[in-house]
């Protein structure tokens, strides 16, 4: 073959033919390349290449994940930064909920009532004062009356019968060792025995309070005082009756006893007592031995302060 516009055919002419051929085909043009460019040409194609199958990969995902999905990542964030596959189950219509798991309570939520065809109840209106035997109004507050009665003490009434004085022999007034509070300054009577301990001579001292017409009984308590001496405290014991009316001895209807050498210092709880009229009366008798042991000479009967506490 030779060479268009070429001279004759001479070796110059041959070696010229040569180096065309070479230079015209695609092997040959790689054949006259220096080994640097044919290393910078081997690293071009292979770039070429990844360039190539990354850009097919990409979109065969996109073509794969472009059906009606939203874009956003199915399964744990966790899982796909790991690579570890999520698995994408099958999902009912919308109006079919899942069915719950075996064992699952089957109680409804306090946010998911469940569905009925009636309307809810009306929760019926209970009245203010509901008429239920089961629970009944509390009862009533009933009145009281309260208050002390004694020597030296301004509420109350307190009077004595046949006092007497004649020193340690007959009635005389302890300042202190009473009942100091309410209405009482604490003072208390020192009132003589009779000398045998089952007869009178006449000495009494009666306390009493009028409490009108409502009330039905009062609860009574007796002080008994402490005081320096115990011959001025030395009932054993002291004996006291229940009066209907203050002003008459044979209205006794009760009687008790305190036994004041075993309570000096004291507030003695009796009992509650029955209300006769509209006063309540107490009055204590004289009756008591003041002779013989040391401790009994000169005794008397301490006559302090009573409290009652009456209700309707």
């Amino acid at each position: 073959m030779v060479c268009p516009g070429c001279g004759g055919d001479t070796g110059e002419s041959r070696l010229a033919s040569g180096a065309w051929i070479a230079r015209e085909t695609a092997a040959g043009r790689l054949s006259t390349l220096s080994r640097p460019r044919k290393a910078l040409l081997a690293t071009a194609v292979v770039l070429a290449l990844a360039v190539l199958v990354t850009s097919a990969t990409l979109l065969a995902d996109a073509d794969g994940g472009s059906g009606g999905g939203t874009g956003d990542p199915v399964g744990n964030a966790d899982d796909l930064a790991r690579g570890v596959p999520t698995r994408i189950g099958p999902t009912g219509p919308p109006e079919a909920p899942a069915a719950p798991p075996p064992g699952a309570s089957r109680t409804p939520g306090p946010s998911s009532p469940a569905a009925t065809s009636r309307p809810p109840a009306k929760t019926p209106r209970v009245p203010k004062n509901p008429k239920n035997p089961k629970n009944p109004p509390p009862p009533a507050r009933h009145p009281s009356y309260t208050a002390w009665a004694g020597p030296g003490c301004s509420a109350g009434h307190y009077e004595e019968f046949g006092r007497f004085e004649n020193g340690d022999a007959g009635w005389y007034t302890v300042d202190s060792g009473g009942f100091d509070g309410g209405s009482c300054d604490g003072r208390f009577s020192a009132v003589p025995m009779s000398g045998a301990p089952d007869k009178d001579r006449g000495n009494t001292a009666t306390w009493s309070w009028r409490v009108g017409d409502g009330f039905e009984e009062c609860a009574l308590a007796v002080y008994v005082p402490k005081s320096a001496r115990d011959v001025d405290v030395a009932g054993d014991p002291t004996f006291y009756r229940l009066l209907a009316d203050p002003d008459d001895n044979e209205s006794s209807y009760a009687a008790f006893a305190v036994r004041q050498t075993d309570h000096r210092g004291d507030l003695v709880s009796v009992g509650s007592h029955e209300v006769r009229g509209d006063t309540f009366a107490v009055q204590m008798i004289d009756r008591g031995r003041d002779w013989g042991d040391d401790d009994r000479v000169g005794a008397h009967h301490a006559a302090a302060q009573m409290k009652i506490t009456c209700r309707a």
